[in-house]
């Protein structure tokens, strides 16, 4: 079988995952035998006290997400959710195997290491998600966030972790009514598809306190 060549990884996303601490072999099997790992689940991005939360269901094959996280969030980031005004929280919302594999492996590596991950699934996405292989090239990403083959493969062979990875998209359906992604939850109200930078400012600025409007 030929190699499959390395990704260019993007310098931010590579840096994050590079000064993250490390998940060692021993914590890992630690952690899964007391049932104390850090299961799927939401994954919030910001400050706990931040007057306005916004939701995302995504699923990291979809393109429209992709073009939303590389293109869009930094500066959402950047202006609304590290100066202490957006909660952001993610949901994932798989739309097929590929997504719902990559999901757990962004997971497994753990919360320190989940944005960094997320971020390099998607800035890679056409080289991953229509792959003959995804878990190829996605075992490689594992191992840049410190991730052995053996500790990623007991998280793909963990039903729980599939499990609580596709609560998300079924309580997204039954709750909210997600149908697509990516969909956005601001102010209690659901916005389906790609959010600009403006029109995610203009749904979040009149939900800001009065003296923390831009």
């Amino acid at each position: 079988m030929k190699a499959l060549p390395m990704p260019r990884l993007p310098r931010r996303a590579l840096a994050a995952i590079a000064v993250s601490p490390a998940l060692s072999p021993l914590a890992f099997v630690r952690a899964t035998t007391a049932q104390a790992q850090i299961m799927p689940g939401e994954r919030t991005i910001g400050r706990a006290d931040a007057p306005v939360t916004v939701v995302e269901f995504h699923s990291l094959t979809c393109g429209n997400c992709a073009r939303f996280h590389n293109d869009i969030f930094p500066r959402i980031k950047a202006e609304f959710i590290e100066t202490g005004q957006v909660r952001f929280l993610l949901r994932d919302f798989p739309l097929d195997r590929a997504a719902l594999d990559a999901a757990v492996m962004v997971h497994c590596a753990g919360p320190d290491r989940f944005e960094p991950l997320l971020s390099l699934v998607y800035a890679q996405k056409e080289n991953w998600a229509h792959a003959p292989e995804p878990r190829a090239i996605l075992r490689r990403y594992a191992g840049l966030a410190g991730l052995t083959a053996p500790q990623l493969d007991a998280c793909w062979s963990d039903p729980a972790f599939a499990r609580a990875v596709l609560q998300m998209r079924l309580d997204g359906e039954r709750e909210h009514g997600v149908n697509a992604t990516p969909s956005f939850l601001v102010g209690g109200r659901l916005h389906r598809g790609v959010l600009t930078f403006e029109q995610f400012a203009a749904l979040v600025r009149p939900l800001l306190p009065a003296g923390r409007r831009p």
